[in-house]
């Protein structure tokens, strides 16, 4: 019988998960571990991030950040704090995945108005990325890697193009939910080839495989851009957050506290998911990161996500993303029988990368004394 966290929701069920000897899941150790004395730093975090962005106001450039810009709730906060709390000259970027809602759209445009802000779009063409999608989905179980690996490479063009320093995002371990590599694939380098290895869309794909050369690996080691999140440094409420970007941005969502209103197949990914872990009911994991982060009680949380459980079922549109990508019945039944079927292409990246990268990373905080995370790209 598998063991459930006494303190958020999470159970033995959950892949990647322990439950110790207290009653206290490694998740919370984790979150514990990394952001127990918030409370305690708050006041030095906020001087480190103001050290971070002096330093990139101090570049001179004709843009200070640049912005990943979804419009979802965290990344339409951001470029928020970034113009009008802190004043920066923000360029914001949008990958357009081919699922954007309109919702997500009216929410961008809303925002770069407003806020006086240049944005631009990154894509490919429709045709290779409903392939690539196809292609990672038959092979993988996923699709978001290709989605996943758009954004990265969205974001290194346009931070090469501008000549930006910095990027922030609003994505951190301390608010965005419990993912493992049994049930969640992101767009790293090293799986997204080792998928297309000797297949016919390797040599296409490989517009979404920039920094894969020695040239470009030390550039973006030595002389690139560095990355924080946001609410490493910031409190990160989301009902004060809602509150914001709906009366100043015009924000708006199907579900005003839904966490993905910026893309189609969000539902999907969130139904696939529950298939093949049903202890993996939707948005637990969010709501479970909530209780953890104490923005939720757990009573609450149960009662949702026992509201969840019972309305989970097929996915209206879910016809629609078979068709758009050509997959059958036949063919998602087979998927979800395998669920790990993605793990044989899952490496760790090689020894000596790992260590420019944190060479990078140490370099710079000795520099400027930063103490919070800081990724260098």
């Amino acid at each position: 019988m598998s063991c459930t966290c006494s303190r958020c929701l999470l159970s033995e069920d959950v892949p990647g998960l322990l439950v110790d000897a207290d009653g206290i899941c490694s998740v919370c150790r984790e979150y514990d571990r990394k952001w127990g004395d918030w409370n305690e730093r708050r006041a030095e975090r906020l001087v480190a991030l103001n050290g971070v962005l002096d330093w990139a106001r101090g570049k001179k450039r004709p843009y200070d950040v640049l912005v990943p810009l979804s419009g979802g709730k965290d990344s339409t906060y951001v470029l928020y704090i970034c113009r009008e709390r802190f004043g920066l000259r923000c360029l914001a970027v949008t990958w357009d995945n081919g699922f954007l809602t309109e919702h997500a759209r009216e929410n961008i445009k809303n925002a770069v108005d407003l806020l006086g802000v240049d944005h631009l779009y990154y894509g490919i063409s429709s045709q290779l990325l409903i392939r690539l999608y196809r292609h990672f989905f038959l092979e993988t179980g996923f699709f978001c890697p290709v989605c996943m690996r758009g954004i990265r490479v969205a974001v290194e063009r346009a931070a090469s193009a501008f000549g930006v320093s910095l990027v922030i995002t609003g994505t951190s371990s301390r608010t965005e939910e419990y993912i493992a590599p049994e049930f969640f694939q992101g767009g790293g380098l090293r799986f997204f080839k080792a998928v297309l290895k000797g297949c016919p869309l390797e040599r296409e794909a490989e517009v979404l495989m920039y920094g894969d050369d020695w040239t470009r690996r030390m550039e973006r080691v030595l002389t690139s851009y560095s990355e924080i999140a946001l609410p490493d440094y910031l409190d990160w409420n989301y009902d004060e957050i809602f509150r914001i970007i709906s009366n100043e941005l015009g924000w708006r969502a199907p579900v005003l506290d839904a966490e993905h209103a910026d893309c189609k197949a969000n539902n999907i990914v969130d139904y696939f998911r529950y298939i093949k872990f049903p202890a993996l009911v939707p948005e637990m994991l969010r709501f479970s990161k909530l209780v953890t982060a104490g923005q939720m009680t757990k009573k609450e949380a149960l009662r949702r996500v026992a509201e969840n459980r019972a309305a989970v079922a097929e996915p209206d549109n879910l016809d629609w993303f078979l068709d758009t990508l050509e997959v059958s019945r036949e063919q998602l039944d087979k998927l979800v029988a395998d669920p790990l079927r993605h793990m044989k292409y899952i490496e760790e990246p090689g020894r000596l990368w790992r260590i420019l990268r944190t060479l990078k990373h140490w370099l710079l905080g000795a520099a400027l004394g930063w103490r919070s995370p800081l990724k260098s790209y």
